[in-house]
């Protein structure tokens, strides 16, 4: 009986761990105060630059990738992806996304961030304060980490002043996304935060926010008509890769090469 018994707890054991692997290598983001924007920028939704406290969180390490995906497309029947395994997701809607974030949670035994309801031809994904599972980050707590935090170092781009470090983007990528990892990190260890694949972030994107936006951990206007994105992609110029710009699209489109970085509650 006393075999039967620790059988039966190792397999619970493996069978939980082996449920905790589906999720990414994530790491920590001490929380801290921070100037969020651009007071220099053309842009008017940059400005004004602002105070911003957050506390710590984790962040995926790298993007998530095709293969990662592909998991997800298998189990619920979503249409599979296109691209090389190891290469950022990217053309899914901002519902897919918060999907994405759901599914990996559940599969990984952690409570879902995201209250998800579809009426006729209405999709709205509600965050849960507090749970525990994978969500994608405010339009703060991404600056934040590209800017690298704590640590900082002050760049125009994510880890350096030389976007070719960093970043694939038009001049280098050959009209295509590749392989995550592939340039220097930044100052927290996170890569492809400039460049590659476009991320999707939770808040409604409304151009003059930063006027109102709260200081301390900051989501987002209440409501809009389109999602923020940030980081910009492997088409795009390198004037448009600075770590405070921004970019919005529609949620439910699959065109603007958006893909998915992770966030979980410390």
């Amino acid at each position: 009986m006393r075999i039967l018994t620790s059988l039966i707890a190792f397999l619970l054991v493996f069978n939980l761990g082996e449920a905790q692997d589906l999720g990414p290598e994530m790491i920590l983001v001490e929380g801290g105060d921070f100037y969020m924007g651009n007071d220099y920028s053309a842009n008017a939704d940059e400005r004004p630059e602002h105070k911003v406290t957050l506390n710590s969180f984790f962040i995926s390490k790298y993007e998530v990738t095709v293969a990662d995906y592909a998991k997800f497309c298998r189990v619920t029947g979503q249409r599979l992806p296109d691209g090389e395994p190891m290469s950022p997701i990217n053309n899914i809607t901002w519902e897919d996304a918060v999907m994405y974030c759901n599914w990996l949670s559940r599969a990984s035994r952690l409570e879902k961030c995201y209250d998800l309801k579809r009426d006729s031809n209405r999709f709205t994904a509600t965050l849960i304060p507090g749970a525990n599972g994978y969500r994608l980050p405010t339009e703060a707590e991404w600056e934040y980490a590209a800017k690298g935090g704590i640590k900082s170092k002050a760049y125009a781009f994510s880890g350096s002043n030389d976007l070719d470090e960093v970043a694939w983007y038009i001049n280098n990528s050959g009209n295509t996304s590749h392989e995550v990892g592939q340039k220097k990190p930044n100052e927290l260890g996170i890569y492809d935060m400039t460049g590659n694949a476009m991320e999707w972030c939770y808040d409604w994107y409304d151009p003059d926010y930063y006027k109102s936006s709260p200081s301390d951990n900051p989501t987002g206007p209440e409501s809009g008509i389109s999602k923020v994105c940030r980081g910009g992609n492997y088409m795009c110029r390198p004037d448009v890769l600075r770590n405070s710009r921004r970019f919005n699209l529609d949620k439910s489109s699959n065109e603007g090469l958006a893909g998915i970085r992770l966030v979980k509650n410390q």
